[in-house]
C-alpha cells in the first residue's frame, strides 16, 4: 500500500509541475502580448502628435487624464513640444517599459509607461507615454518628453 501511495503522489506531483509550467508559459505569452499592445497604442497615439492632432490625442486619452488636463491645455502642451523639438523626422525606437500595479503614488489600477527615442528637427528626444489598463485595453493617460541632444546642423 505504501508504494502505491507514493506512486500516486509522484504522479500527482508530476501533473502539478506540468500544470504550473503550462500556466507560466501561458502567462508569459499573455504578458508579451500585453506589452506589444501597450507599445502599439503608445506609438499610434504619438502618431497623432506628429500629425498635429493634439485634440484627437486628448479625445483618445483616459478619463483620468481628462480629469487632470482640459483639452486646450493639452493642445498647448503638445504645441510647446513641437516648438521645442520641431517636426518628427524619423521613426520612434522603443527603449524601455515600466509596469506598475497598485503603485502607492498612483490611483488604484494597472499602469505602464513606454519610453521611445525619437528624432526631431531640432533635437533627438525621449518620449514617455503612460497608459492605464481600462476596459480590457491600454488607454493613454499621459505624455512626457525631453531633448537628449540638439540636432546636427
Amino acid at each position: 500500500m505504501g508504494k502505491l501511495h507514493q506512486m500516486i503522489s509522484f504522479k500527482g506531483l508530476a501533473k502539478l509541475i506540468l500544470l504550473f509550467a503550462v500556466s507560466m508559459s501561458l502567462s508569459a505569452s499573455a504578458m508579451a502580448q500585453s506589452a506589444d499592445a501597450a507599445i502599439s497604442v503608445a506609438r499610434q497615439w504619438l502618431t497623432l502628435a506628429d500629425a498635429d492632432q493634439a485634440g484627437q490625442m486628448w479625445e483618445q486619452s483616459s478619463t483620468l487624464m481628462k480629469s487632470q488636463s482640459d483639452r486646450n491645455t493639452w493642445i498647448g502642451y503638445i504645441g510647446g513640444m513641437r516648438t521645442q523639438l520641431g517636426r518628427s523626422l524619423d521613426a520612434r525606437v522603443w527603449e524601455a517599459m515600466e509596469h506598475q500595479i497598485d503603485h502607492p503614488d498612483l490611483p488604484h489600477g494597472e499602469f505602464v509607461s513606454v519610453t521611445f527615442v525619437s528624432g526631431y528637427a531640432k533635437a533627438r528626444a525621449w518620449e514617455r507615454v503612460a497608459l492605464v489598463w481600462q476596459g480590457e485595453r491600454w488607454v493613454p493617460v499621459g505624455y512626457q518628453y525631453g531633448a537628449i541632444t540638439p540636432a546636427a546642423k
